[in-house]
């Protein structure tokens, strides 16, 4: 897995040297969560609502080839655990998008990087591949695996997360409302002495630019962190307000 970040660091700086930025697409949304949890079920600063910023760069290289870079920033502000005081929270992935027929591979490094990092040692790095699997332009299932390239996954003394997989059903216009669609997501993923998390999830469109989605997020802890912590056992309900731009 380690050797995929490395091709990953090799191509780039080839292709961006002859790359015409024209090309290059740009999208993204700002959403508002009324409690600031997400899809894996990490929970930011207790139960409070927040925002997040999703902003996300493709580059084709070919029909079938692209750089893309997915990047969240989301409002940490962690007073809560003991002396991590992070404010901000970047997580970031960097890869090579690949299309075969109806199944997309996408090899990629990815780090969580906080704008501080104290004592209590909480950015990590990870490697992996994501494998989608499309039926029709509209149903598709994508499986996630990664594994942690540094020491950062750490709570309570004990690593957690040095391996996760991801598997989720995606179906978009599941149904209208008033001529607008509704799409639905299916999941579950678990992290290595943390959790495994189920969740399913309705992303409405009220315009073009705003949406409503609503997901349900059931937390349960494993292993010798998660199994007794309160924090990894509990279950939400959170609505978010996206607008896209």
């Amino acid at each position: 897995m380690k050797n995929l970040l490395f091709i990953i660091v090799l191509l780039l700086p080839i292709n961006f040297v002859q790359a015409d930025i024209s090309k290059l697409k740009v999208n993204g949304q700002i959403r508002y969560f009324s409690t600031l949890v997400d899809d894996l079920g990490q929970r930011y600063d207790d139960t409070r609502p927040g925002p997040a910023l999703d902003l996300h760069f493709t580059y084709p290289i070919n029909e079938n080839l692209s750089i893309k870079s997915f990047n969240y920033v989301i409002n940490y502000n962690d007073t809560t655990s003991g002396d991590e005081t992070a404010n901000i929270r970047y997580n970031q992935r960097l890869g090579l998008m690949y299309r075969l027929g109806g199944t997309v591979f996408y090899p990629y490094g990815k780090i969580i990087h906080h704008d501080k990092n104290p004592k209590k040692q909480i950015d990590n790095s990870h490697v992996g591949i994501i494998i989608q699997q499309y039926f029709s332009k509209d149903l598709f299932i994508s499986g996630d695996y990664r594994e942690e390239l540094s020491n950062g996954a750490v709570l309570a003394g004990t690593r957690h997360s040095q391996r996760v997989f991801d598997l989720r059903l995606n179906k978009k216009n599941l149904i209208k409302i008033k001529d607008r669609p509704v799409h639905l997501k299916i999941g579950y993923a678990e992290g290595v002495n943390l959790r495994g998390v189920k969740s399913i999830k309705f992303e409405s469109e009220i315009t073009d630019k705003i949406g409503i989605n609503l997901k349900y997020v059931d937390n349960m802890g494993k292993g010798p962190i998660g199994s007794t912590n309160q924090n990894q056992n509990r279950d939400y309900l959170v609505s978010e307000i996206a607008y896209k731009f």
